[in-house]
């Protein structure tokens, strides 16, 4: 699904990027677009946008992301790329959240 996702916003990525930055990007607006909603709430969404390196293509991909895949609500944690394979962890909110929560108790910094 990630690869489908960026493979929609190829032409409009800059050359400079890597393979891999690519599906850093997508990354982003993947989890950009699980947290609009909230961000949006608290007027924090166009900061985290300002945020990234490639704003206005991350808000674009966020609007797709939002649109084509609605239900896909899971957290993207790491991806790794080995050839022609893109492996992606992911994790439902509920887990990224409990997980946060755990790390912050136990002092350890968040993934």
């Amino acid at each position: 699904m990630l690869v489908e996702f960026v493979d929609e916003f190829d032409e409009q990525l800059p050359e400079k990027l890597t393979y891999e930055d690519t599906f850093e990007v997508g990354a982003k607006a993947w989890n950009s677009a699980n947290n609009k909603e909230f961000l949006d709430n608290r007027h924090l969404y166009r900061k985290e946008l300002r945020a990234h390196e490639h704003p206005d293509i991350i808000d674009k991909m966020v609007d797709y992301k939002l649109e084509k895949f609605p239900e896909f609500d899971n957290i993207i944690l790491e991806f790794e790329t080995e050839g022609n394979k893109l492996r992606v962890t992911t994790q439902t909110p509920e887990n990224h959240f409990n997980a946060i929560m755990e790390n912050m108790i136990k002092g350890k910094p968040a993934k």
